[in-house]
């Protein structure tokens, strides 16, 4: 599970790079919205599971 996670995140990070350096902000922009959702979604999972939130 964790190589698919990693490889996820690396073809994410490498997507934003190459659209950003190519000049293609607009996509760009909707791969780093796309980075930050299951960014806040892994940690929110994470946190859950650990049972750090406060209830």
């Amino acid at each position: 599970m964790g190589t698919i996670r990693a490889l996820i995140w690396s073809v994410l990070s490498g997507g934003f790079v190459y659209l950003y350096m190519t000049n293609h902000f607009i996509k760009a922009n909707w791969v780093a919205l796309v980075w930050i959702a299951m960014f806040a979604w892994q940690l929110t999972v994470s946190c859950n599971k650990k049972g750090t939130t406060r209830q």
